[in-house]
């Protein structure tokens, strides 16, 4: 009998053992799962760009300044119409629509401040009306940064890197000589 007891003693305490160690490995195997989306998770920052660009791709420019900051840069000049930035780019939107592929970000982030650039990926320019590509715009390598900020729990497009009435005037005349 006392042989028996021993017995069913050294099992119970292999069980519990192997209990423990199944606890161990689940919980490691959840940490592991839970850094590794954590890791390939974009910045809440930089998914309000991605917003901005897939609204801008729908031809929605007035969604895509919900994403913008009334009072930062590019809504000041969006909100005053500086240099008729606003109307130039209605007549843009109006005429062409843009493709947005593969796009790909760098973001770096300090407190509620974000950079996020547009690191790699493609802009196809088509005719408002049209299937027929008009230009590309290969983004690899380019310099093109937004300035984020987070106010009051929310990122918002604060600016660029970039002075928006200076890309609108000239640099863009070539779209309107394609027809």
């Amino acid at each position: 009998m006392e042989g028996n007891r021993e017995i069913g003693e050294e099992r119970v305490h292999k069980a519990g053992q192997a209990v423990k160690w199944a606890f161990v490995v689940s919980l490691a195997a959840v940490a592991g799962i839970i850094a590794l989306l954590q890791l390939f998770r974009a910045h809440p920052a930089q998914e309000v760009l991605a917003k901005a660009v897939e609204r801008v791709q729908e031809g929605d420019i007035e969604g895509a300044m919900e994403y913008v900051d009334p009072q930062g840069q590019l809504g000041i000049v969006w909100q005053e119409n500086v240099g008729g930035a606003k109307d130039s780019i209605a007549s843009l939107m109006d005429r062409y629509c843009m493709e947005f592929s593969s796009i790909k970000y760098k973001t770096r982030v300090e407190g509620d401040y974000a950079e996020v650039q547009l690191a790699g990926g493609r802009v196809t320019v088509f005719g408002r009306d049209e299937h027929v590509p008009l230009a590309f715009f290969d983004l690899e390598g380019s310099d093109l940064v937004f300035y984020l900020q987070k106010k009051d729990g929310s990122w918002l497009i604060e600016g660029t890197n970039y002075d928006l009435q200076e890309m609108l005037s000239g640099s863009l005349d070539w779209l309107y000589e394609i027809r």
